[in-house]
């Protein structure tokens, strides 16, 4: 009896965790603007951008957000900030914090990596927390003021380039080169660029070319001849 008991209560564990998807990610390619249009860029726009970059659904959180006083209930906190969905079942997205705390007045206050807040599939307008994955019931206090986002993978390889209009002064036009690594600028990577001119309007950097129809010190109208190599897997 005890056995068939066993096996029953791990078939009902099994069907919990089954009704728990992963979220997975999304790889987005940047490759803008098209060959050959004119395009029109503002003095510190990036005019050439291309890249490979691995993102998750994700809600930014504007305000912090309470549950429970520290004494008779462990008390909750959840920092501003993006938060990462990780788990969804049928009705509800799981959205995990890396900013959340919990506090008691005995053991005082230490991070908790296993909640965040949970959002209805059918009605976005239902946001509550959660302190565990397939119970979205929790009211934080104030209401959380979120809006959906993306929130970059650092762990996957992403990469991008941008190159960005700086102004022009005589004949000289400016730019900045930047890399980007997951979501952090590599200021190592960071180059200023000038070209001349009168050396011709058709300008190159790294495998772009770029011929220049009309620059100022505040606009810039061109066409991309060719763009960044494409990033490598």
């Amino acid at each position: 009896m005890l056995k068939y008991m066993f096996v029953a209560v791990c078939a009902l564990g099994l069907t919990a965790c089954a009704s728990t998807q992963s979220v997975m990610p999304r790889v987005d390619i940047v490759d803008r603007p098209e060959l050959g249009g004119l395009a029109q860029a503002e003095l510190g726009d990036t005019i050439v951008e291309k890249g490979k970059i691995t993102t998750y659904d994700g809600l930014a959180l504007k305000n912090e957000v309470t549950w429970g006083d520290g004494f008779i209930l462990k008390k909750f906190t959840i920092s501003p900030g993006r938060l990462r969905a990780r788990q969804s079942d049928s009705s509800f997205t799981y959205y995990y914090s890396d900013k959340m705390t919990t506090y008691d007045a005995i053991l005082g206050t230490s991070p908790y990596a296993a909640g965040g807040l949970c959002v209805k599939k059918n009605d976005p307008s239902y946001v509550r927390g959660f302190f565990q994955t397939g119970k979205c019931k929790n009211n934080f206090k104030p209401a959380p003021e979120v809006s959906v986002t993306r929130v970059i993978d650092l762990d996957a390889p992403n990469f991008r380039q941008e190159l960005i209009y700086n102004g022009k002064s005589d004949n000289t036009l400016k730019f900045l080169y930047r890399e980007f690594s997951g979501d952090y600028a590599r200021p190592s990577f960071s180059q200023d660029v000038q070209y001349d001119l009168k050396d011709g309007n058709t300008i190159g950097f790294k495998g772009v070319r770029i011929e220049v129809v009309e620059a100022s010190n505040t606009r810039l109208s061109y066409r991309l001849i060719s763009s960044f190599p494409d990033p490598r897997n």
